[in-house]
């Protein structure tokens, strides 16, 4: 099959590099919260897209500090609302190596809390790759004019980016968007698909 020629690799962070569940952090934050206040309450607030989009997460503390009287200072709530990131260290790695041959990027819908502790948990590692951040972007996948953002600043055209992601929504968002891409499922299908596309990661 012919394809378009790919000038940049793009990774979504969560569920790619970093695993995430959110029913963890909702369990962890209600469980400092008022009795009565449960997980599901959590949700309510935290998976809404202002949050991803530049709104600072502390007005969120703010807002369950007062709506469900959460016990945490600021600090704490960080690390509660981080708790349900894990970094996956060969996806890291992997990617890294990628880097080091081809033009990679991430692209992720997060905050600003979420990212800064994971190039924290990955020593400064994360850093190093070229990020777009829907909280600096002011847009969230699978809206189509945050693709537009991201081919726009890369100064690529959308159809020679190829772009892997673990939700199909945000998949076929970046297919509407002209993108190349494809559904993330796990490390050693991405591996065969770019050994087949003719992508080698450094040794």
């Amino acid at each position: 099959m012919e394809y378009p020629e790919v000038r940049a690799l793009v990774f979504d962070l969560g569920g790619v590099i970093v695993a995430h569940d959110n029913d963890v952090m909702h369990r962890r934050i209600a469980g400092r919260c008022a009795e009565g206040y449960g997980p599901e309450d959590v949700a309510r607030l935290t998976d809404d897209a202002l949050w991803n989009t530049g709104a600072p997460i502390s007005e969120l503390h703010a807002t369950l500090t007062v709506e469900a009287a959460y016990q945490g200072d600021w600090p704490t709530f960080v690390d509660d609302w981080c708790c349900h990131l894990v970094l996956n260290p060969s996806m890291l790695a992997y990617v890294e190596a990628l880097a080091a041959r081809h033009r990679v990027m991430i692209f992720s819908n997060t905050n600003k809390e979420h990212w800064d502790s994971q190039v924290r948990v990955s020593g400064g590692r994360l850093a190093r790759i070229k990020a777009h951040l829907s909280h600096e972007l002011g847009a969230t996948k699978p809206d189509l004019a945050s693709y537009k953002l991201v081919a726009e600043r890369a100064g690529l055209p959308p159809e020679s980016l190829l772009f892997f992601d673990d939700v199909p929504a945000n998949v076929a968002g970046a297919r509407r968007a002209g993108w190349q891409a494809e559904v993330f499922t796990r490390e050693a299908a991405l591996r065969a698909l770019l050994s087949e596309r003719g992508f080698e990661a450094a040794h």
